[in-house]
């Protein structure tokens, strides 16, 4: 049987034979886009801008590492002690840093209290129409669930949570809400990170962009406080070993003078001046050590800032969504595709027309 070939102009004139389905469906989709805008509240996004401070190499001063190289010690000049800058949306997206959050107190103006933000996400924020449909029916379950079970308390809950280093059901809710709430994005040509929240109180937006940059900071601060103290125990056990390899050489002369009181041979006073040589050299390494061993003990006590603020975060004026407008072409659009797809799968008879 000869299969029939399907032409452009057979799917417009099915298109035109159904063109009251696809127009009933588009219409459909605006009022479920205008319902979807109607029941979603209100959501107001703060950014903030950061350039991250680049640190110089951390070189060995005054030719310190080809001292020591001559002593047969290698010395670490590492190139920098702070993070890479694509690994701050990493660091963001962190449970320790999503458990930071939650557990920070707000004051909302719409419930006129303090409440965390754990509690905030699980028992206050808004949702929308569609989301109070989709949790309906497990609303419903819940209720007979709970019935039969006695309830436990909260100390019980947090002693359970702490032994077997479990996070709970309502710290996972809000977590998931913190990470799809707060981002950082970095522009890796400019160099630029940028941090956004998202809330439905502005003012809680603002200072959660606020606790983000403030974490950031003190998180890369952490971080080369931590690799300045491993350079400085580093330095510390290759003094400890420049010390040995001086005093070594110093007990050598002075063995060597002691068995050669009167140098009249040229070797003695050769194999004299070789000593007194090493003498030198491993002081000079011995003392060079000593002096970055101090500039280290500075460095792990001097806090130094890792961000510059190019934009700071302010409490945002006008929502960001829901929009009408992009609510409507959406639903729109995909009612109208769903329409189409339904008339040229399920309806295929109407080509041969």
């Amino acid at each position: 049987m000869k299969e029939k070939e399907i032409r452009f102009s057979d799917i417009i004139k099915a298109l035109q034979l159904n063109r009251k389905l696809i127009l009933i469906s588009v219409l459909v989709g605006l009022f479920l886009g205008f319902i979807q805008f109607l029941g979603s509240p209100n959501e107001y996004i703060s950014t903030t801008t950061l350039l991250p401070v680049i640190e110089q190499s951390g070189k060995l001063p005054g030719g310190l590492g080809s001292l020591a190289g001559l002593a047969g010690i290698q010395l670490n000049e590492n190139s920098g002690s702070t993070i890479p800058p694509n690994l701050y949306p990493d660091v963001v997206n962190s449970t320790p840093f999503g458990l930071y959050l939650i557990k920070q107190e707000f004051y909302f103006k719409e419930l006129d209290q303090h409440i965390l933000l754990e509690d905030y996400f699980v028992n206050y924020q808004e949702r929308t129409l569609f989301e109070k449909i989709k949790r309906l029916p497990s609303g419903i379950i819940g209720l007979f669930k709970n019935g039969g079970k006695p309830k436990t308390s909260a100390v019980d809950t947090a002693e359970v949570r702490r032994d077997s280093r479990k996070l709970a059901p309502k710290e996972n809710s809000a977590l998931s809400q913190i990470r799809s709430r707060v981002s950082a994005e970095v522009d890796m040509a400019m160099g630029l990170v940028t941090v956004q929240v998202k809330m439905q109180n502005p003012e809680v937006a603002a200072r959660l962009t606020e606790l983000t940059y403030s974490y950031l900071s003190e998180y890369i601060m952490d971080y080369k406080a931590s690799a300045d103290k491993r350079n400085l125990l580093f330095i510390q056990e290759r003094l400890d070993d420049a010390k040995l390899s001086y005093e070594e050489a110093q007990l050598n002369l002075a063995n060597f003078r002691d068995r050669n009181f009167n140098l009249s041979s040229s070797s003695s006073q050769v194999r004299g001046e070789q000593l007194q040589n090493e003498v030198s050299i491993q002081f000079n390494v011995y003392n060079g050590l000593a002096q970055e061993v101090e500039q280290a003990k500075i460095r792990v006590q001097r806090a130094s800032p890792v961000f510059n603020v190019l934009e700071p975060p302010y409490v945002p004026l006008k929502e960001s969504s829901p929009k009408l407008v992009l609510n409507l072409v959406v639903f729109g659009f995909l009612a109208a595709a769903l329409s189409i797809c339904y008339v040229l799968i399920a309806k295929p008879v109407e080509l041969d027309q």
